[in-house]
């Protein structure tokens, strides 16, 4: 066993290096072109518009790949140039895409031709706004900064998902005129879901709201398992996903339970939500969306009319105060954190 080990100690080297020398090796497809896309990179950075226009639209048909030529030929240059930033950006269709490098699609039947070619699963963020401008919803905003430059994030959505968005309407925009020429314009309201979808465009699961990198990871990859169980096993499809959302439900609750108990809360199911009131206002919807509301309530307490303590309905998160959610986010602080990307 000795011997055996310290033969795979030598020749661990020589293994690592073979893997490096597969990865670098180029495809014939690749190395033919690798000139053309040169070419068009060159021609997006022009200050010329339809030049540059043109060439971003060219670069977006080879997807991942246009986006790493251009990132790579200006990678040094990106901080300091907005003019290429705004060039990457348009050909991943993302804001602040340069901390990211994610092509996203916006046509989904050409996200599920691509998810039926690869295998992968479609990850569809539906939001307000657009993906690709500074003021899009809050929570999409902070997908673009702590969520997707993430290096772990980033690296499981380009190389295991069809990445797709689409925005369902404009987002709310509140402005303040300090009476001096300034304005500040931010967005009021406005959640943002990330599903999962097979080929076929079918859900698999979703991930609603501002998740932690961590977080997002484990959804992320539980759902990839289900979605390529089901390539497999599409016959009993209904039977799977029932079983995997009341496995995942049941997980939730258990956690929720025990995070209430160690910190000696009174129980509480986790319920869904049903919202019935056809007169919901923003206030209400910000209650409801704990993880960016103390973004938005500031400027949602001075244009709304109602007091918000008067708001209703009265949920299980309504009857936990500011400094109790604070307790409940202590007990995961260890699991949450930021890297250099993000």
């Amino acid at each position: 066993m000795i011997i055996k080990k310290f033969q795979v100690g030598l020749y661990s080297p020589l293994l690592g290096l073979c893997a490096i020398a597969l990865v670098n090796i180029a495809t014939p497809q690749a190395r033919a072109e690798q000139p053309i896309l040169d070419n068009l990179v060159q021609q997006a950075a022009s200050k010329d518009q339809a030049t540059s226009q043109q060439a971003i639209a060219k670069l977006r048909k080879y997807k991942n790949a246009g986006v790493e030529a251009f990132w790579k030929t200006y990678e040094k240059d990106l901080p300091n140039n907005s003019q290429l930033r705004a060039t990457l950006d348009a050909i991943c269709q993302q804001k602040d895409c340069d901390a990211s490098r994610l092509y996203w699609y916006r046509d989904l039947d050409a996200a599920k031709m691509a998810s039926k070619e690869t295998g992968k699963p479609i990850l569809s963020l539906r939001l307000l706004g657009n993906l690709a401008d500074e003021l899009s919803c809050a929570n999409s905003r902070f997908f673009r900064t702590a969520l997707y430059p993430n290096a772990e994030v980033s690296k499981l959505l380009r190389d295991r998902f069809i990445l797709h968005w689409q925005s369902e309407r404009p987002v709310p925009k509140v402005t303040i005129d300090f009476g001096d020429g300034r304005k500040l314009e931010q967005t009021i309201t406005g959640n943002s879901i990330h599903y999962i979808l097979d080929s076929e465009g079918r859900p698999i699961d979703a991930i609603p709201g501002l998740y932690s990198p961590q977080a997002f990871i484990e959804n992320l990859k539980d759902a990839e398992v289900v979605a390529r169980s089901l390539q497999d096993n599409n016959v009993n499809r209904r039977e799977v996903l029932v079983n995997y959302h009341r496995d995942r439900y049941a997980k939730l609750e258990k956690k929720w339970q025990a995070d209430l108990t160690r910190l000696r809360l009174p129980l509480q199911p986790l319920l869904p939500l049903a919202v019935t009131d056809p007169k919901a206002s923003a206030a209400l919807a910000s209650r409801l969306t704990v993880s960016k509301m103390m973004v938005e309530l500031p400027t949602l307490r001075r244009t709304v009319g109602e007091p918000l303590t008067e708001l209703n309905p009265p949920s299980a998160f309504d009857k936990l105060s500011d400094a109790n959610w604070a307790r409940l986010a202590s007990l995961d602080q260890n699991r949450v954190y930021l890297d250099q990307g993000s």
